[in-house]
């Protein structure tokens, strides 16, 4: 029996943080250790964890991001196996044993993710991330089972469209697949969408292999960290770049993620004219190919770049709610 160690990166969520602990823990493919990495917290996180079973170590680091506090657990785990978890999301108690399984199937793969559902109250929601999907995803991987499927060929390019993959708490790796990659990316540690950058290094490393059952539930709450869409999309701008100059990929990848950079700063310019950021909306949507260019986005463009004085009541006019039609 492969043994797996499980790093839990957390920040004041001591509240949240012992049901995750607990849905790990009753996981019907036992853990060797779950490692708890405190990055930093001014709650009673420490003193939640030290009252756990002695399968979970606490190791507190001074705040430096999850990216580092990953890294951290990791450095001090003991298993072949790693697997992540966000202290705030949760496992259903057959998710290990499913992935292991496909691993056992296919001994050469080292990497594997889960699908995963929305947590909202305390209730899971009835359809999944992989529903979602774009009806070509997975044409590409083979199926094993219902359960089941490996993909040899690379989703590097389908992710820039669509992320069923959620590193924070749905992969299953090798060790030594990690430690092969580096780690997580520390610079980026604070930057919204960092999983995404982990995922695209990843997936440089086939095959990959895929649990379409909902295995994890992913909590939404008002303290999640990628809960603004906004600013996940200024991230996601932000991890791509990081992407282009420190991936080795090849110039027809690097034409995807520009083309993906440039529909995300057409995303990003919407929520930034919303919340009258101009400057930043004016950056985004500057030099961007005509095509993409609707005519509302040129009139927040042309809003964009007037003087304050001028572009406050014109943003005014132009999101005044309309009144409805009278019948």
């Amino acid at each position: 029996m492969n043994s797996v160690s499980v790093i839990i990166p957390t920040y004041n969520r001591s509240r949240l943080l012992l049901e995750t602990v607990d849905s790990i823990l009753s996981q019907t493919y036992s853990v060797a250790e779950i490692i708890v990495v405190d990055d930093g917290s001014t709650d009673d996180t420490e003193e939640v964890v030290r009252k756990m079973p002695s399968k979970v170590k606490y190791h507190r680091i001074e705040n430096s991001g999850q990216c580092a506090a990953r890294n951290f657990g990791v450095s001090h785990a003991t298993s072949s196996w790693i697997a992540f978890c966000d202290s705030d999301d949760l496992w259903r108690e057959d998710k290990l044993a499913k992935q292991m399984q496909l691993h056992e199937q296919v001994p050469h793969l080292q990497y594997s993710f889960a699908n995963f559902a929305i947590i909202t109250d305390g209730t899971w929601a009835s359809s999944s991330k992989f529903d979602e999907a774009p009806s070509d995803f997975f044409d590409d991987c083979k199926s094993l089972s219902e359960s089941y499927s490996i993909c040899e060929a690379s989703l590097y390019e389908k992710v820039l469209r669509f992320q069923p993959i959620f590193a924070g708490s749905t992969i299953l790796m090798t060790a030594n697949l990690f430690r092969s990659l580096g780690g997580w990316s520390v610079p980026l540690g604070q930057t919204l969408s960092v999983d995404l950058e982990f995922t695209l290094r990843c997936l440089q490393h086939g095959p990959v292999g895929i649990v379409h059952d909902p295995c994890v539930g992913i909590r939404k709450h008002a303290t999640n960290f990628s809960g603004n869409s906004y600013r996940t999309k200024l991230g996601e701008i932000e991890i791509l770049r990081y992407a282009l100059t420190h991936h080795s990929i090849p110039e027809s990848t690097k034409n995807a993620i520009r083309t993906s950079i440039e529909i995300r700063r057409t995303d990003a310019a919407y929520g930034a004219f919303e919340l009258r950021e101009f400057d930043v909306c004016r950056d985004l949507l500057s030099g961007l190919p005509k095509t993409l260019l609707t005519p509302k986005l040129r009139a927040k463009r042309f809003i964009s770049s007037c003087p304050a004085a001028i572009a406050k009541p014109l943003h005014s006019i132009l999101t005044k709610p309309r009144m409805p039609r009278l019948q």
